[in-house]
């Protein structure tokens, strides 16, 4: 599993000394409010050891990593590739409050999508999410994402755009660790 920084960013597999903040992600509800019911804490246990379990696996089809400023070394998020096809992903990210605003969630969705390009041999990569969420679809224009009718979702309080590897052109990543 490949750790990677970027500007401001490392992105390294998640383990076990995330447990505290996934838990504080997954179980507040204003966080949760656009992508669904917040977890409670015996859910956050087993989605979170479900998570540390899938990626053991020598192909999964889950890859989480815990997002780090390098300046701090502080804790800021979680970012993950979920398969769809052997070559088609669904990205997602989660920051704490106090990292948006700064260019961090381009930065960190930015990264995940080159090394899904260029490290785990995807073609393409979709981000799905509700279109009452503002925030999400401007962080999804600035990354390259593009909305195509055809690829809508039957849910049409949800939308559904993707970024693929013939046209991405972009460079986050500055380091492959390990």
């Amino acid at each position: 599993m490949h750790s990677f920084t970027t500007e401001r960013l490392l992105m390294r597999p998640l383990a076990e000394q995330d447990r505290d903040l996934y838990f504080s992600l997954y179980c507040n509800e204003k966080t949760m409010r656009h992508i669904g019911k917040a977890f409670s804490h015996q859910e956050a246990e087993k989605a979170f050891n479900n998570s540390l379990k899938a990626m053991l696996k020598e192909k999964p089809k889950v890859i989480s990593w815990a997002i780090t400023t390098l300046d701090k070394n502080e804790c800021i998020g979680l970012g993950a590739l979920n398969w769809q096809s052997p070559d088609i992903a669904e990205i997602g990210i989660m920051l704490v409050r106090n990292s948006n605003g700064k260019l961090l969630p381009e930065e960190a969705i930015g990264s995940i999508i080159e090394c899904g390009f260029n490290l785990l041999a995807l073609q393409q990569i979709n981000a799905c999410f509700a279109k009452k969420n503002l925030a999400t679809a401007r962080v999804s224009k600035k990354t390259g994402f593009i909305f195509k009718e055809s690829q809508q979702p039957v849910d049409i309080q949800q939308r559904i755009e993707s970024v693929f590897k013939h046209s991405w052109h972009r460079h986050y990543i500055k380091t492959i660790i390990g």
